[in-house]
């Protein structure tokens, strides 16, 4: 199904945000995009002030969103791609190359890494922080390699929360929905005039299994999660603060994995499935200290240490323990305004792999990155040209160092225009898993005929593959940015932006060799390896083949895109934000054929279109009512496993159809303390197939309507 003409025409994303409050007719949009923005440049800037893509999600937009975990939040933001694969776990990136580990964007907890340093990417399903202690979330589209290191390639996101001060007393939301789906939050809070204030919150969520796509099975994915969160500000004067975090998180999520292939001596071949619990354990200590010096530096440094433990069932178990170290200074001489920096990574991990499904190269191991950086904003004519220019070194593990660079021009001819363009190199390193893993990507058919003259044909299974590369390094991009944003008018406001960026070294495969289990297969110039076999439990005799690929950085290409943002306040009880994101991911040709197929499979695996329509309507000072309209062009995916002989062995792929999806609130504040809502989810098509895993093998979920209520209480 492809996205309408009309949804597309019209589906354009905001730019102008809402602060916190209570009721936003109290403000005009004029006020709205001087909203700060502090992760474009580490400091705070209004957003007519930001040479870049920046959009801002506030606490009011996420209540009023209806969602229940972050993926979904981020959804509103232009240029996001989300999918969700099941109950738990989602695909979320910026501008392309989406993935269950999107390994190209950046995703921060007030300035702490999500990133995870086995897979190069975020695991979503584990909660970083409840939505309601969340002040605002800051989407950058582009690269910011520069201010947040190596692998904010396509973009930042940095999830702000509340000041405690705001927090005191207590707070409880209760959500109970269909298809099991529930989360209970409570919180509770001091802030004494003379001393520190702090906050303690908890969460936890709960979902039903969902639909497979497959209805011949029964789906597994059944998702539960818990979340504590303390913090702790304090005010010490003189320009001084600081900051605690320390939060603990779990969740236990269950799937389907087609990842055990059975075979008969004929070359019959069928598939049996595990349901291998995954359990995410994570616990993380943050301090922030920030002080003004009396030569006018500001000055913050910020450390943390976190441990987490991921176990799949039967598959994996990896322990691993992060130091990092984030120091930045500032100091305004004259026209400039200079910042630097300093960033310090530790990770030290203990993994236990259940070979063959999967086997790791050094099971345990240390990894150190290590980043300087450097940034001036010149201002060239006072509130009209500035230039921003700055730089990087990243050293990394396995990596080698590279070089991150950026520059910007900013034009602001009048107080409601603001013209930017933007160019800059980021690169994204290698990760442990990449370098160090070994796994079963899949299985197909290949029709092979007899080599014996007069000797019938037969589909012998290829088993897929992939061996670890050690010497994997950094992929590279480059790219510009051109941008304008306009203030039409006190209620409108509009946000447009092109891109072009090319990358380079990507991660990709080639075929290290084949081998087979069979004495036959030696007709065809492939070798005979018993041994090969016996590693994976096969004996020797049997029509298979084995086709082993290992990573390599062979890839390359260049993606461009679009991305119109307009916010109207149509009246002072009314808002619309819409949105649209196009995009066209072009990949080279390669002349190695595993590289080459998986340079087409990329292609086809990223939408041209989404956007949404939000309106959010006060019907009065006591009810709100929402309408959220949103939509995605379709993608391919590839079959990991395909077991039609007809394709001879060559890739094929899954149809994930576009779609167009509606969600509804509407609320009532029955006082000032107590708020009923009644919301409804994906309300357009009875299911639908949002993604299909590009990691392992796992079973496609279907995304279904639902209904909640949702009751909060403030005391």
């Amino acid at each position: 199904m492809k996205l309408p003409h009309a949804i597309l025409v019209t589906a354009l994303t905001a730019a102008g945000q809402l602060h916190a409050a209570e009721d936003f007719t109290e403000l005009s949009l004029e006020d709205l995009v001087k909203a700060e923005v502090t992760s474009v440049s580490r400091k705070s800037q209004s957003l007519a002030d930001v040479a870049a893509a920046a959009f801002v999600i506030t606490a009011e937009d996420i209540r009023r969103s209806g969602a229940q975990s972050l993926p979904d939040v981020l959804r509103m933001a232009p240029g996001v791609e989300v999918a969700q694969i099941d109950n738990g776990r989602y695909a979320v990136s910026v501008r392309g190359f989406n993935g269950r580990f999107t390994n190209k964007l950046q995703v921060l907890v007030d300035g702490r890494s999500l990133y995870h340093p086995m897979f190069a990417g975020v695991v979503w399903e584990l909660d970083p922080i409840p939505l309601e202690d969340i002040e605002r979330i800051e989407v950058i589209r582009g690269p910011g390699a520069v201010m947040w290191g190596a692998n904010a390639v396509n973009g930042l996101i940095n999830i702000i929360s509340k000041q405690t001060r705001g927090q005191a007393g207590g707070a409880v939301s209760v959500t109970a929905g269909t298809q099991g789906n529930g989360n209970v939050y409570a919180r509770i809070g001091g802030a004494p005039a003379d001393g520190p204030s702090w906050k303690l919150s908890a969460q936890g969520r709960y979902a039903e299994p969902s639909r497979l796509h497959d209805p011949s099975k029964d789906s597994v994915d059944r998702y539960s999660s818990g979340v504590v969160d303390f913090r702790l500000d304090n005010e010490l004067g003189g320009g001084r603060d600081l900051s605690i975090w320390a939060n603990a998180s779990r969740s236990v999520t269950t799937e389907l994995w087609n990842t055990t292939p059975v075979f008969s001596p004929m070359g019959g071949l069928r598939l049996t499935s595990t349901r291998p619990d995954q359990v995410l354990n994570n616990e993380n200590l943050v301090g922030r200290y920030r002080w003004l010096s009396a030569a006018g530096v500001e000055s913050s440094i910020q450390a943390s240490i976190g441990r987490a433990r991921l176990e799949i069932d039967d598959f994996a178990k990896e322990d691993h323990l992060v130091v990092d170290v984030d120091y930045q200074g500032r100091r305004a001489i004259g026209e400039h305004d200079l910042i630097w920096g300093l960033s310090h990574r530790s990770t030290r991990d203990d993994i236990d792999t259940h070979e063959p499904q999967v086997a790791v190269s050094g099971a345990r191991t240390t990894i150190r990155q290590t980043g300087v950086f450097l940034h001036d904003d010149w201002t060239l004519l006072p509130e009209r040209l500035k230039l921003g220019i700055g730089g990087r070194l990243d050293r990394a593990t396995g990596n080698g160092t590279e070089a991150s660079v950026n520059t910007s021009l900013l034009w602001t001819p009048t107080r409601s225009d603001s013209v930017w363009i933007k160019a800059a190199r980021a690169p994204r390193f290698s990760s442990r898993g990449e370098r160090d893993i070994s796994i079963l990507t899949g299985v197909s058919l290949l029709p092979v005929l007899s080599p014996a003259p007069g000797a019938p044909g037969m589909n012998v299974p290829v088993i897929g593959y992939f061996a670890n590369n050690s010497h994997l390094g950094a992929e590279k991009a480059k790219g510009i940015e051109l941008g304008y944003r306009k203030q039409f008018a006190a209620n409108l406001g509009a946000d447009l932006s092109i891109y072009r960026q090319r990358y380079t070294d990507l991660r990709g495969a080639t075929l290290d060799r084949m081998y087979g289990c069979h004495p036959m297969f030696a007709g065809f110039g492939i070798a005979f390896d018993p041994a090969g076999c016996g590693y994976f439990g096969l004996p020797a005799g049997l029509p298979v083949m084995f086709n082993v690929n290992r990573t390599a950085n062979n890839l390359a290409g260049t993606s461009r895109g679009a991305e119109l943002a307009v916010d109207w306040l149509v009246s002072p009880g009314w808002r619309l934000q819409l949105s649209h994101a196009w995009s066209k991911l072009d990949m080279d040709s390669e002349t190695d054929p595993i590289a080459h197929a998986a340079a087409v499979t990329a292609e086809r695996s990223s939408p041209r279109h989404y956007g949404s329509l939000r309106s959010q309507w006060n019907i009065a000072s006591d009810r709100q009512f929402d309408v959220w309209l949103r939509g995605s062009s379709g993608i391919d995916r590839v079959k990991q496993i395909n077991l039609d002989p007809a394709s001879g062995g060559a890739p094929a792929y899954h149809r994930v159809s576009g779609y167009v999806t509606l969600d509804l609130r509407y609320a009532h504040r029955v006082n000032k303390d107590l708020e009923l809502a009644l919301v409804g989810r994906n309300l357009i098509a009875r299911h639908r197939l949002e993604y299909i895993s590009d990691f392992i093998p796992t079973a496609a979920t279907e995304v279904a309507p639902s209904w909640a209520v949702t009751a909060r209480w403030k005391f």
